[in-house]
């Protein structure tokens, strides 16, 4: 069972190019940042830390130069930022970049590790929590229904994503009230075309099929690298994702899940069955 670190602070994104699963994070007490292990001094340095939001994915707004609908995916950005009220963000032009805000609103922010690129993985929570600044609490004492992860989860504006390293009592929560939202086809779940959807070209991805972002970026990864769409299944199983299911079994790649038929794609593993390998 993982421990928590809670640690109080603000939230930025003036400058920055945050979505719905990606803010910046100041905290009250630099001290608390000595609760982890840095890849670098620079990472435990940085005062504004971008933060992994841990358990969702949300669409990509901005993603090597491709974009997915953008309805859902301003939705989570703004539903985060509204819980944490920030409540007013200026946007550049392409929607990449937030050029003005009021941020540094106060909240918390619960993790138990960092990833590879020395972002804490978090549970991320208004300031209004039932939390501790400095406590240390096992996945079971955390109020992960008071998460953002938790709410953007529940109202269908994220897809679940999980991986090996996600603790498995938050993940069989969100996995609780994503059944439900699929269930009654609320925000992202009433138009979700992951189990099948035709990609017929990168307009596909970018305009009309509402699919998981991880599932995405491998697409988009394709066209930039292919000029044969037959090459597509090849392509698929060389990516090395080693994922596992919930129920244990191991998975070299998302190819392992799907069926390619021409132009149609088939993936029947819901997504929230899926564990990735962090990278």
């Amino acid at each position: 069972m993982a421990q928590y670190k809670v640690i109080a602070g603000t939230f930025h994104i003036k400058g920055f190019q945050p979505d719905g699963d990606s803010i910046r994070f100041q905290a009250a007490n630099h001290a608390n940042w000595d609760f982890f292990t840095w890849e670098t001094e620079a990472d435990k340095k940085t005062k504004k830390k971008q933060l992994r939001v841990e358990a969702i994915d949300a669409l990509e707004t901005h993603y090597e130069g491709y974009h997915q609908p953008r309805a859902f995916a301003l939705a989570a950005l703004e539903s985060m930022l509204e819980v944490l009220q920030i409540t007013t963000v200026v946007y550049s032009l392409g929607l990449t970049q937030v050029v003005d805000a009021n941020d540094g609103k106060n909240g918390f922010i619960a993790s138990a590790t960092t990833d590879p690129f020395g972002r804490p993985v978090s549970y991320v929570f208004p300031k209004n929590a039932p939390l501790t600044d400095g406590a240390v609490l096992d996945s079971s004492e955390l109020p992960i229904e008071d998460s953002i992860n938790f709410q953007l989860a529940r109202e269908g504006l994220v897809y679940p994503t999980f991986y090996t390293t996600t603790d498995r009592v938050c993940a069989e929560k969100i996995r609780a009230v994503v059944a439900r939202a699929r269930m009654t086809k609320r925000g992202i779940w009433s138009i979700d075309r992951t189990p099948d959807f035709m990609l017929l070209d990168i307009r596909t991805l970018q305009e009309d099929a509402l699919i998981m972002p991880k599932l995405f970026r491998r697409l988009v990864g394709f066209y930039d690298n292919y000029s044969e769409f037959d090459k597509l299944p090849e392509y698929m199983k060389k990516q090395r994702d080693n994922l596992v299911l919930w129920d244990g079994t191991k998975k070299r790649s998302l190819a392992d899940l799907m069926t390619f038929t021409g132009r149609r794609l088939q993936m029947n593993t819901p997504v929230e069955d899926i564990l990735f390998s962090p990278k």
